[in-house]
């Protein structure tokens, strides 16, 4: 129930920031700067009045403010809102004073944003790239393994986004109490505090249970977190009272830097007391993640453009694609998902859907900015619907060639031994087609075999495949594993059961497939995992599924022509 809870909150919480986030695209450029109109003034984003720049020849030069004065207008107000992201046309009337204490009153209207085209505007889905692969990772884990580690790693997610647009947006929709609300907590939970989720994941990490130093570490961080929100919130309303406070920099600068900092010395750390094993499946990972560090601090480092750190913090994305992919192939967070083909087309074909609806969208802006006829948006639409059918093949094709291409070697290699076992003509043969060549084309680390003994009592071990080192010796007919494979009929995962394994000899194995005839369980078979530590996959079980009922019509084979012979040895000697 609690899980469900969670799960049921993590989907909420997402469809607030998709709301939150994802409202503004056409409103700004990549770089988040504002497109529907401006009177020419700069100002900071930390909602004090003193402006930064003037752009020539813009409403606010014409009427004589320039950089270093002051409006007369409470910070984070709506008319301070206004001054910095207006709408197209809109007029404003205030008062400025400059640094001499000299006071005049100006009266402007909003011009359109030089060069804000509809390139500009498409620009904006540029900069939303790396934060939405960064949410979409960071939600599935969310949900399929809930936890403090990876609700961490999703509010660590969220607070890469950008919080500016939503400022320059949602000012003049909503209320303005009710912004100030919003604009606090973005400020405080996602503005530059935002980095500090990335501590409880990387000390959890990927586990979710701390041992050792990481456990202490892990009491003094959850002191340490509340103190620096406080920090952040007290500078927050100091903010809208008066001006910013004089240690504002530890907020922006000190605390982002150093949470990366310590980030990055936990993981090395984990990384170094790891087992070898371990170690081989964490370097994949690990330097992706210092890698997203070092992208991310770039944002925190005074002096650096937002154009260059906008391109580098690209690299942030390194970080949730090599936790995806740890979780995926190597089975570093223990998630229960599995890659198969299903879900690689779904996901392509989704992304080649939303590929087009975006560029037809595209198209439709060209065709409105040059005034051309709305038939060539029908025809544009119409091409690219006839193209969706070869890019579809395309995707299968491509899948197939670069994904999956060992996989369809191994395919069509257990396809032909299965198909060759109607032509074996003892069981040793079929042991070996059942052990030995499912691990060497699977890449699989164990596989046992056992058959029903003489008198019915239980299951024998019967082979093992090279390489396997541990294996129950039988199985009681009453075991709980062979009961359930015979009301079930269908293959188990030994996880459902393992409390009733013995972990000495089962450690190795992960699967268990029944050989049934005409409903009988004559004998089962253990598989074990990947090599690499990734779990057997849906369209892997299918296949050994199909290579056990072959094996099971040539055990009954084998025992008609073993009766057979011995009819015929009886009736010669009678």
């Amino acid at each position: 129930m609690r899980i469900a809870l969670a799960r049921i909150a993590v989907v909420v919480v997402a469809a607030l920031v998709a709301v939150l986030f994802y409202a503004p695209l056409g409103h700004v450029d990549y770089l988040g700067n504002w497109l529907d109109g401006s009177y020419g003034v700069t100002l900071p984003s930390d909602g004090t009045t003193q402006v930064i720049a003037v752009t020539p020849g813009s409403p606010a030069a014409l009427a004589g403010i320039g950089p270093g004065d002051r409006g007369e207008l409470s910070a984070f107000s709506r008319r301070w809102g206004v001054l910095r992201a207006p709408s197209l046309g809109e007029r404003l009337r205030m008062r400025f004073v400059r640094p001499n204490g000299t006071q005049y009153a100006v009266s402007m209207r909003a011009r359109a944003v030089a060069g804000a085209d509809w390139q500009s505007r498409a620009s904006g889905f540029l900069g939303m790239i790396p934060a939405t692969i960064f949410f979409a990772i960071a939600l599935g884990l969310a949900i399929l393994r809930p936890g403090i580690m990876t609700f961490a790693f999703f509010a660590y997610a969220i607070g890469y986004f950008s919080t500016a647009p939503i400022f320059e947006y949602f000012y003049p929709l909503l209320p303005h109490a009710i912004f100030l609300a919003l604009a606090c907590v973005m400020a405080v939970a996602f503005g530059n505090l935002a980095v500090l989720p990335l501590l409880p994941f990387v000390l959890r990490f990927p586990s979710d249970d701390p041992v050792g130093w990481r456990r202490i570490a892990d009491r003094i961080m959850w002191v340490l977190l509340p103190i620096a929100y406080a920090f952040e919130a007290y500078a927050w309303w100091h903010l809208i009272h008066g001006a910013p406070v004089p240690w504002q920099w530890i907020c922006d600068e000190v605390i982002p830097l150093a949470t990366f900092a310590a980030a990055g010395a936990i993981v090395v750390a984990a990384v170094k007391a790891a087992s070898p094993a371990d170690r081989q499946r964490l370097a994949f990972l690990s330097i992706g993640v210092v890698m997203s560090f070092v992208a991310y601090a770039v944002y925190f480092i005074p002096g650096i453009s937002r154009e260059l750190a906008q391109i580098v913090g690209y690299g942030v994305v390194l970080m949730p694609i090599s936790v995806a992919y740890a979780a995926l192939r190597h089975r570093v967070l223990g998630v229960s998902f599995v890659l198969n083909r299903a879900a690689t087309y779904g996901a392509l074909s989704v992304a080649v859907l939303a590929f087009v609806s975006i560029l037809d969208w595209l198209l439709s802006l060209v065709v409105s900015a040059t005034h051309l006829a709305t038939i060539l948006t029908l025809l544009a639409t119409i091409a690219i619907g006839f193209l969706l059918d070869r890019i579809n093949r395309g995707i299968g094709s491509g899948v197939e060639a670069v994904l999956f291409r060992r996989r369809r070697a191994a395919e069509l290699y257990l396809r032909r031994s299965a198909d060759a076992l109607q032509y074996a003509t003892d069981e040793n043969a079929i042991a070996d087609a059942l052990t030995n060549e499912p691990v060497e084309a699977l890449e699989l680390t164990a596989a046992a075999l056992y058959r029903r003994s003489p008198d019915g009592a239980s299951l024998r071990g019967a082979a093992t495949a090279r390489g396997t080192t541990v294996a129950p010796p039988s199985f009681e007919m009453n075991h709980r594993l062979v009961r359930l494979m015979q009301a079930d009929e269908r293959e188990l995962w030994l996880d459902d059961v393992r409390s009733v394994l013995d972990p000495e000899t089962t450690h190795d194995y992960a699967l268990a497939l029944p050989i049934l005839l005409r409903h009988q369980l004559v004998g089962i078979v253990l598989y074990g995992a990947h090599r690499d530590g990734t779990q057997i996959d849906p369209d892997e079980v299918a296949l050994l599924h199909r290579l056990v009922r072959e094996a099971a019509r040539a055990y009954d084979h084998v025992d008609a022509v073993r009766l057979r012979a011995q009819l015929q040895r009886f009736m010669v000697a009678t």
